[in-house]
């Protein structure tokens, strides 16, 4: 039994398994080439200052999308036909001003303008470019309807005077009387059949109030409220192209704020922008994740700090140094390798600093029950600890590892930031933390002695693991009873419980949604090779009446093709050879943003009328989705914008919860498995931290029930990562327990050894890590804080888990 035992021992020293000395060479290093190690080290942490520079936040739409699914493809031809979801800008004056005035008409085209030119913009729609489209669109028609009126009353004039006989400077000159005289007489019809408009221009206010006003002078007529929803307030959207970066958004919306002082847009000083819309509220969650960030990371070494000096005393310093390199070296990786930071990898740096933490704890562990000089003790330490580590952090690798299969980009660069940090935190204690632990034991051999707090820490853990077995296993069935909870824990989706409390764009949005009635758009398109054929146009027209009409009040068209065709031919839906005549005159500026035929694709834009959570916009892309279910033949509808995005992230997103966490559960145990070569230490090691998070799944159901409260979409997570995270600890625990019974103790002897042995340092450990995962309870962003809340709780109670399930379960099934 004890040849058996020892051969399956990982984490057991070449000499006492019996297996030759080169099996374990590699993890003699650090003790055979300590400065070399260090040398690698310092080359790491200089790659990876120059990878920090490459880390980027990212909060882009398009990271909650599946990119080989029909929606993201959907709706990548919606952004890149009309634009992706908008920057809305609301003007107004001063209570008491006007804001139809032309020095604000010539002031919105320059600021429009500017807009336009921004980098990552693809089409801005505003008032002033509005006026001044008309304006040149009114003047080409009348110039060219008179021009070619004059020309031919020039030909008529010249084939008179050649007729009478005249000379050829007489003909020219009848000509040219003629061309003025009909161009004159021509343009004077036209004033007099639109007196209202006057000179087509945006300095014009006669040529504003015709246009734009209804004849009362006092309401806008209803076709311009996109641009103009009253007098008092004026609206620019400026749709974005879909691979729009944070900065260029952050440039547009700096045009914005400076639009009030800018030298070059005197004309609307007076006025005061206000800007929202999905990319500033995107903006302003991304430089909130970065922000913290810039306070998360020196609080978590702070902690850190604290748990190295209660676990470690004088060794504290070497503690910190290797947490901050694993931080360093996991951001380098993730910049090189592309992983932008977002609110869910923001997680990863302060656990980063808690793992390495943690196994720089084992070492010392190991260190203080080691005997002999200084050489060899660290030897031993190394041949003991970093095999055992070594499994531990492949496991949570495997299992963060179990997320890169998730069809949400987000989800995806989650799991493997989170496995690069944790190889970042193992490397940074094999290449610094043991060749530090080598350096400093041949100088200072006293720092290593046990401390009073270990000793009653021991105690202690061994009282922890004395259940008896049936004890035990009542619990593990209650805690694995909790998993059944999983599918029922509600997720929180309302933005203003996702994003820092007071956020400016929140506010923003909310400002203008009292202003004007609009928070945002949702968007319904009609795909086919002619959607403005007469079936396709009166078929969009009554299902975006449909929708707007079952929608409780929380949509109200914008703009449409029907509406736009509509629009130029008094109130009614033309006929094809109208439509036509429409398409083909009136500027595409207009039509543009309702229709395109090189892809086929008519649209109607839905205005928001409440800041809505995304089981609202749940149930707004379901209602749409019924109104286009049944499109003309040979067409397709489907809704479109951020809305849908969002709406298609949450489904994925619980249907993957517990796919992933029972994927992440399965890639630990093939880890296991394959170390062990047997199943039964495989499913202990791992056991525990199941029945923890299972009980920790049912108390996040049960406070969401009876506090009425919702967890955060990251907190879904929780399960899976807690796992992978606390399977170190039984690892660890089985290792020393093994390692004991290889030796010919009894089971009950063994437990305690193991228990007061390396359960200290576990539990110490456990500290580490949980104090790294407490800290994003600082975050500004609740999803973020509630993950590291929970996490810390459910990994404390993992690691008690561990202590107190371990001993009964071993004593009864590794005998």
């Amino acid at each position: 039994m004890r040849s058996s035992l020892a051969t399956k021992d990982v984490a057991t020293p070449s000499a006492a398994r019996g297996e030759p000395a080169s099996f374990l060479t590699v993890f003699n290093l650090p003790t055979r080439w300590p400065i070399g190690l260090l040398l690698l080290a310092l080359l790491l942490s200089i790659g990876s200052v120059f990878g920090l520079a490459r880390l980027h936040p990212d909060a882009r739409a398009d990271l909650l999308v599946d990119p080989g699914s029909g929606v993201y493809k959907d709706q990548s031809l919606f952004a890149d036909t009309f634009g992706a979801d908008p920057v809305v800008i609301m003007a107004q004056p001063a209570p008491g001003a006007s804001l139809i005035t032309p020095d604000h008409f010539v002031g919105f085209s320059h600021l429009e303008g500017k807009l336009h030119l921004a980098a990552g913009v693809k089409k801005v729609y505003g008032p002033g470019t509005l006026l001044n489209t008309l304006a040149i669109s009114t003047t080409s028609v009348m110039l060219d309807v008179c021009g070619q009126e004059g020309k031919a009353a020039e030909a008529t004039a010249r084939q008179q005077a050649v007729a009478a006989g005249k000379s050829q400077a007489d003909q020219d000159q009848a000509g040219q009387q003629a061309f003025q005289q009909a161009v004159s007489a021509c343009a004077q019809r036209y004033a007099k059949a639109f007196p209202s408009l006057g000179i087509p221009a945006l300095n014009n206010p006669t040529f504003i109030q015709g246009v734009l006003m209804e004849p009362d002078g006092q309401h806008v007529r209803p076709f311009w409220n996109w641009a103009l929803p009253d007098p008092s307030h004026a609206v620019i959207t400026v749709r974005l192209n879909r691979n729009a970066s944070l900065d260029q958004v952050r440039h547009v919306l700096g045009i914005v704020q400076s639009a009030s002082t800018s030298s070059d847009l005197k004309e609307l000083h007076d006025l005061r922008f206000t800007a929202t819309g999905s990319p500033a509220v995107t903006l302003s969650v991304a430089d909130a994740v970065v922000n913290s960030l810039k306070f998360l990371i020196p609080i978590a070494l702070l902690a850190a700090l604290i748990v190295a000096l209660l676990a470690l005393g004088t060794a504290t310093l070497a503690a910190v140094v290797v947490a901050g390199l694993g931080a360093l070296w996991t951001a380098g990786i993730a910049g090189w390798l592309g992983l932008p930071v977002t609110p869910a990898t923001l997680v990863v740096l302060p656990v980063v600093l808690g793992l390495a933490t943690d196994y720089f704890i084992q070492s010392i562990n190991r260190m203080v029950d080691a005997p002999g000089t200084a050489g060899p003790r660290v030897t031993a330490v190394a041949a003991g600890v970093l095999p055992a580590t070594g499994l531990a952090a492949v496991a949570t690798a495997a299992g963060m590892m179990a997320f890169v299969v998730s069809g949400i980009p987000l989800v995806r660069q989650f799991g493997l930031f989170m496995a690069v940090g944790v190889l970042a935190a193992y490397l940074a204690n094999y290449l610094v933390g043991l060749p530090a632990l080598f350096l400093m034991a041949r100088r200072f051999p006293a720092i290593f002695a046990g401390s009073r707090i270990r000793a009653v820490a021991a105690g202690r853990v061994r009282a922890l693991g004395s259940l008896p077995a049936a004890a035990a296993l009542v619990l593990v069935v209650a805690g694995l009873a909790g998993w059944a909870a999983l599918p029922g824990i509600k997720i929180e989706t309302d933005p203003s419980q996702l994003v820092p409390a007071g956020d400016p764009a929140v506010t923003q949005a909310e400002l203008i949604r009292r202003e004007i009635g609009l928070t945002g758009e949702i968007d319904l398109v009609l795909q086919g090779q002619d959607p403005a054929t007469t079936s396709a146009v009166q078929w969009l027209d009554q299902a975006s009446r449909n929708a707007t009409s079952q929608s409780g009040g929380d949509l109200r068209t914008l703009e449409s093709l029907n509406e736009f065709l509509a629009g130029f031919n008094q109130g009614t839906l033309p006929d094809p050879t109208r439509t036509k005549l429409i398409l083909d005159r009136i500027p595409t500026y207009f039509s543009g943003a309702v229709y395109s035929s090189q892809y086929g694709l008519a649209l109607s834009i839905f205005g928001l009328t409440h800041v809505t959570s995304v089981e609202r916009d749940h149930a707004l892309v379901t209602q749409l989705n019924a109104v286009s279910a049944n499109p003309p033949a040979g067409f397709r509808a489907y809704p479109a914008g951020l809305a849908v995005i969002a709406d298609r992230a949450l489904t994925d997103l619980q249907q993957e919860q517990i796919t992933l966490t029972l994927l992440a559960i399965a890639l630990i145990l093939v880890v296991l498995l394959l170390a062990y070569r047997r199943p039964v230490p495989a499913l202990l090691a791992i056991l525990p931290t199941v029945v923890a998070a299972g009980a920790v799944t049912a108390l996040l159901f049960a406070v969401s029930a009876v506090l009425n409260q919702r967890a955060s979409p990251i907190t879904v997570l929780l399960g899976g990562v807690v796992i992978a995270f606390a399977t170190e600890f039984g690892v660890l625990w089985l290792a020393r327990y093994r390692r004991e019974r290889a030796t010919g103790v009894e089971p009950n002897t063994a437990a305690r050894a193991a228990s007061g042995g390396v359960g200290p340092a576990i539990a110490a450990s456990a500290l580490a890590l949980a104090a790294g995962f407490a800290v994003l309870a600082l975050s500004p962003v609740p999803a973020v804080r509630d993950f590291g809340l929970w996490s810390a709780f459910d990994l404390l109670l993992a690691t008690a888990a561990v202590l107190a399930l371990l001993p009964p379960l071993s004593r009864a099934w590794l005998k």
